[in-house]
């Protein structure tokens, strides 16, 4: 690795956090050491989101600040004019989930389209992310393995306007040259968005990388799939993008798996998936004539091979293929060391209204508890700030 960056340097990683958001973030990342406490909370988003319990401005003042950037565009323009006095760039992404009609999908189109329209006014190497499943519902895309398999007229139809609301996107991105992250998202719907994105990179990635596709490297399948891309790409002459992340939805897979009859589609253990995304992201690097990398990973280890094949490989324009990325709210240490050594480094900014929030609030602190370690490692990298500055 290389010596003119350390990764836990808590000057620099905390640096845009005032006294107060400092404290505030410990409070945060000290209650979600107490799993039992987690999931409570977690029962108690579900009663706010029902009986319309009044508590927004409680969680606005709390886990809404650590993790999210604004309730709407106006506000997140200022997270991102903050994080950009640090070198940090951003993933801008609406979290507010609808519903599974005609009406919300159009309405989280043109959200997307806006928010591509918004960064590339306000937010050098900005980036958008996009969830497919807010384009159509996922209980009638889990029919399908390829967009070309509509059974009947109406399901081609309806698939067709997916892949068109899709495209729209994917054109946005190319004409205002702001790229375009397609999240994974549950494996029975993978194999219909693989179908789309691949579609998308082929039609937009021919000169530039727009369109990226999410690997969720905890599937066993990833590094055979991308080997497969990259055979795909190099024959039809077009780039690939690819985020490499490991993996949200683990317990749901093997429930899901299991519930089947079927074998999970998930690694047993972590070293599984620490081994496989490792292995992807030496080949994306030692590709990277073809692909631009997005490390989405918190995983230090992770990071310091990414900075050691960039060095090893001799990839001199870096920043314009290798990116880092990290959640808004956490891993500060990996992020803005990144950004300040110059790497391309990023947050995942999301925006929404608090209640419309919660649930990916709730995924946020469910997800912070359950990763080994995690917690620990964020509560005591600010504690170690918090006496740096007195």
């Amino acid at each position: 690795m290389s010596q003119k960056i350390d990764l836990n340097n808590t000057e620099i990683a905390f640096g845009y956090k005032s006294n107060a958001e400092l404290k505030n973030s410990l409070f945060i990342f000290g209650l979600l050491q107490k799993p039992a406490l987690v999931s409570l909370l977690t029962k108690v988003a579900d009663w706010i989101i029902k009986y319309k319990i009044p508590l927004k401005f409680v969680l606005r003042k709390t886990v809404f600040k650590v993790f999210c950037a604004g309730e709407n565009r106006q506000q997140a323009a200022l997270t991102i004019k903050h994080l950009q006095e640090f070198k940090v760039n951003t993933v801008l992404d609406y979290v507010a989930e609808g519903d599974n009609s005609e009406e919300s999908f159009e309405n989280n189109l043109n959200t997307i389209l806006t928010n591509i329209q918004f960064v590339s006014e306000n937010a050098k190497n900005a980036t958008v992310g996009v969830k497919l499943s807010g384009l159509e519902d996922v209980n009638f895309l889990k029919k399908f393995k390829q967009t070309n398999e509509g059974k009947t007229d109406e399901e081609k139809a309806r698939l067709a306007r997916f892949v068109e609301r899709t495209d729209k996107i994917c054109k946005a991105g190319s004409d205002k040259v702001v790229k375009i992250y397609i999240d994974a998202e549950e494996y029975s719907t993978q194999f219909i968005f693989d179908d789309v994105v691949e579609q998308m990179m082929e039609k937009y990635n021919k000169t530039n990388v727009i369109v990226y596709n999410t690997l969720q490297m905890y599937l066993k399948d990833r590094v055979d799939y991308l080997n497969k891309c990259i055979v795909d790409a190099k024959q039809k002459n077009f780039l690939l993008g690819m985020k490499l992340v490991r993996g949200a939805y683990v317990e749901k897979e093997r429930e899901y798996a299991k519930r089947d009859g079927v074998p999970s589609p998930v690694f047993d253990t972590k070293e599984g998936t620490d081994t496989s995304y490792n292995k992807a992201l030496t080949i994306c690097l030692e590709e990277h004539q073809l692909i631009h990398t997005c490390l989405a990973s918190h995983n230090q280890k992770s990071v310091e091979l990414a900075i050691q094949l960039i060095e090893e490989l001799k990839i001199e324009n870096h920043y314009d293929k290798v990116f880092f990325s990290q959640l808004y709210g956490m891993s500060d240490n990996l992020t803005f060391n990144l950004a300040n050594a110059g790497y391309n480094s990023s947050k995942y900014v999301p925006y929404g209204e608090v209640e419309k929030a919660i649930p990916y609030l709730m995924r946020r602190a469910e997800e912070n508890s359950s990763i080994e370690g995690q917690v620990g490692r964020e509560y005591e990298l600010l504690l170690q700030e918090k006496k740096r500055r007195k």
